[in-house]
């Protein structure tokens, strides 16, 4: 599943190419995604309209027209999002096409449909249900002031309030277990058991990990692209995510992994403890 990085890379790639084109006409088919997908309903709503910049809230994108209104897009398991020429093909499992006014087309791919896309009217984006809980954003620069209290308080494994995207939103299991190796915390540790300065040392490390990911174009592991089709390249620079027996690029020993949560975890027995 594309993590905060991948759809950061998406949002800045579209901020340079989409501000500016209106939407002309909008095609695809009404399919059961994340949430339905209904054609018919986006077709009045968004023709006409002017493409602003993009945002990003954990691992959703909001794309901002102008009259006012907003395209809530996640990318789910296998989606994209792709920003080409009208005359490229279109690849299997295109769901829906927004033609725009200068020769090109936003178009939404998505093979497993676990991804989304859905209208905002202006002022109910606090409301919207995907949105409205989400937790502290990774990249701000308050994170190692405000999220150690928040899992200094709560009694499950590091790696566990991590990926519980109420408290912080966007972080995903790559990127969640490359920080506690970073920060030399075990991920079964609790957080009511770990001291602030070690949890401050691990908000750091988020924030390091997911900015170093982003400026490689985030990790492309099986079906990550960029708007503009290009792969991402820091998996190369993974030192615990699916490598368990290998070595630890650190101290030599061997990545052990198991099951935290519901989702493979991989660590170092000797960095972190």
């Amino acid at each position: 599943m594309p993590e905060l990085p991948e759809v950061e890379t998406i949002r800045r790639t579209l901020e340079l190419d989409l501000p500016g084109p209106r939407i002309t006409s909008v095609s695809g088919r009404s399919i059961a995604l994340r949430r339905p997908l209904d054609v018919n309903r986006l077709q009045p709503l968004l023709i006409g309209r002017q493409f602003l910049a993009p945002r990003r809230r954990g691992k959703f994108l909001l794309l901002d027209l102008e009259p006012p209104g907003s395209l809530l897009v996640h990318l789910g398991m296998t989606g994209r999002i792709q920003l080409v020429k009208a005359s490229l093909p279109r690849r299997d499992h295109t769901h829906l096409v927004i033609h725009l006014n200068d020769g090109r087309q936003l178009r939404f791919v998505d093979p497993r449909r676990f991804g989304l896309v859905d209208w905002l009217d202006p002022g109910t984006e606090g409301r919207d249900p995907s949105l409205a809980k989400l937790g502290v954003e990774p990249l701000d620069p308050s994170l190692s002031r405000v999220l150690p209290p928040l899992l200094r308080s709560r009694r499950a494994p590091l790696k566990s309030l991590l990926l519980d995207q109420r408290l912080v939103a966007g972080i995903g299991n790559i990127y969640a277990a490359e920080a506690l190796w970073r920060s030399g915390i075990h991920p079964r540790r609790s957080g009511n058991r770990t001291s602030l300065v070690r949890l401050r040392r691990l908000a750091e490390a988020v924030r390091s990990v997911l900015g170093e990911a982003i400026e490689k174009g985030g990790t492309t592991l099986r079906d990550f692209a960029g708007a503009n089709g290009e792969m991402g390249f820091f998996a190369v620079q993974l030192s615990v995510y699916g490598r368990q027996g290998e070595r630890c690029v650190n101290c030599g020993s061997t990545i052990r992994a198991e099951v935290i949560g519901g989702r493979t975890t991989a660590w170092c027995p000797r960095c972190q403890r």
